[in-house]
């Protein structure tokens, strides 16, 4: 895929994903996305992380401000209770509707996108495809090797009650970072 094919895919996600209030940002590298982070951290005043283990995950955590944080990447399930705010990295953003989709089959990635009141989900930038279609296609191709688990997650948490009345944060996070990672010509190497 071309830069001016990413651009404009990044472009209109983040139209998407921000019209169902998701914040979303793009840095050139691990090390700008662990800066990010810590501004993050600090604005939301949050002092426990709870990370699913991952390589952009650990490149990024190496390059943040970590001297006032807690940060569990093992024992998820026994800290869930506490964590402020959940890191994970997936695996694919679709365009059309801001939507991002995570193998959410290992307990650490549901936990950490789905218990705490913020998660901040990484991707690499030239992990975009255009339409949700795209994203099926991309999974019908691994037929034999699906994932136990997906998940489809499009901004925070919202759910309607009999009366209409929307609320966020009730079945999941209250926010949703969302921080595309740029690697050299949009490189996933």
């Amino acid at each position: 895929m071309s830069q001016r094919d990413l651009h404009r895919l990044y472009d209109v996600f983040k139209e998407q994903a921000e019209a169902i209030s998701a914040r979303v940002y793009r840095v050139k590298d691990p090390r700008s996305a662990g800066e990010l982070l810590t501004r993050i951290v600090q604005e939301l005043n949050a002092t426990i992380i709870g990370a699913a283990r991952s390589d952009l995950v650990k490149a990024c955590l190496d390059a943040a401000d970590k001297s006032q944080l807690t940060v569990f990447t093992q024992n998820l399930q026994q800290q869930a209770k506490d964590i402020h705010l959940g890191l994970s990295e997936v695996d694919l953003a679709i365009a059309e509707t801001g939507t991002l989709m995570q193998n959410s089959t290992a307990l650490d990635q549901r936990l950490v996108s789905t218990l705490p009141p913020v998660h901040v989900a990484l991707v690499h930038t030239g992990r975009m495809v255009e339409y949700f279609v795209d994203a099926i296609d991309l999974l019908n191709d691994k037929a034999g090797d699906l994932p136990g688990y997906t998940a489809f997650i499009s901004g925070p948490s919202r759910t309607a009650d009999i009366e209409r009345v929307l609320t966020i944060g009730v079945h999941g996070p209250k926010e949703l970072y969302i921080i595309f990672v740029d690697h050299p010509g949009g490189d996933l190497n």
